[in-house]
């Protein structure tokens, strides 16, 4: 997975590809801090494969 992941704001219904239109939603991905067990929710797009962050964080216990 990359480093560079782009934004999606928080608005509506969040199912839609803002770079290529794809409408069935994204797949999943975590990256995680390290070994603190906190992280962000990745959103990836099954057509173009651009990774957007949305500011969900995670913490794994």
């Amino acid at each position: 997975m990359t480093d560079t992941y782009e934004k999606i704001k928080a608005e509506g219904k969040i199912s839609t590809c803002p770079a290529c239109g794809y409408k069935d939603g994204f797949h999943v991905a975590f990256d995680m801090d390290g070994n603190l067990g906190k992280g962000e929710i990745i959103l990836i797009c099954p057509d173009c494969h651009r990774q957007f962050k949305m500011g969900w964080q995670v913490t794994v216990t």
